[in-house]
C-alpha cells in the first residue's frame, strides 16, 4: 500500500522549489482620509509560502465557422501550481505572485488563477490552474 504521507514529503520537498503568494480581493471599498474618496480595500493574503510554478500548453480543437467546416487549433499557454495539502483554498479570481524561484525570469510575475484547485480520493498536493496576467518581472 502507499504511504500517503511520504509521497506528500516527497512532492513538497521535489516538486515545491519555489515561493508563491496568494492574494484575494475583498471586493469592497475604503475612505481614502486623504481624498476622500472610495478606493478598493488593498488584497488580503490568503498564503504565502513554498509553491511549484509549471507551465502547460492547452490544444482547443473547434469546428470552424467557415463553409469547408474544417477544424481549427488553437494553443494556449497556462500554467499548473502546486501547493501543499496545508494550504488554503484557493480561489478562481485570485492573484499568485512568485516571490521566488529556481527560474529568475518567474520572480515578480502575476497569474490569476483560472479555476478551482483539483481535489482527489488520494490528495498529495493541491493542483491550482492558472492564466498570465503580468509577464513584466518587478524591478529589483
Amino acid at each position: 500500500m502507499l504511504d500517503q504521507s511520504g509521497l506528500v514529503r516527497f512532492a513538497e520537498r521535489h516538486l515545491m522549489p519555489d515561493k508563491a503568494q496568494v492574494s484575494r480581493g475583498s471586493g469592497e471599498d475604503m475612505l481614502d482620509p486623504a481624498t476622500g474618496d472610495l478606493v478598493p480595500a488593498p488584497p488580503v493574503i490568503v498564503y504565502e509560502d513554498k509553491a511549484g510554478l509549471y507551465a502547460h500548453q492547452e490544444r482547443i480543437r473547434s469546428k470552424g465557422s467557415g463553409q469547408d467546416g474544417a477544424y481549427v487549433q488553437e494553443v494556449r499557454a497556462g500554467y499548473r501550481l502546486l501547493l501543499p495539502l496545508e494550504a488554503p483554498e484557493v480561489l478562481e479570481n485570485d492573484t499568485v505572485l512568485i516571490v521566488e524561484a529556481r527560474d529568475e525570469q518567474a520572480v515578480g510575475r502575476t497569474y490569476r488563477v483560472s479555476a478551482l484547485g483539483e481535489v482527489s480520493s488520494f490528495p498529495v498536493l493541491r493542483t491550482v490552474w492558472l492564466e498570465e496576467h503580468n509577464r513584466k518581472p518587478v524591478a529589483q
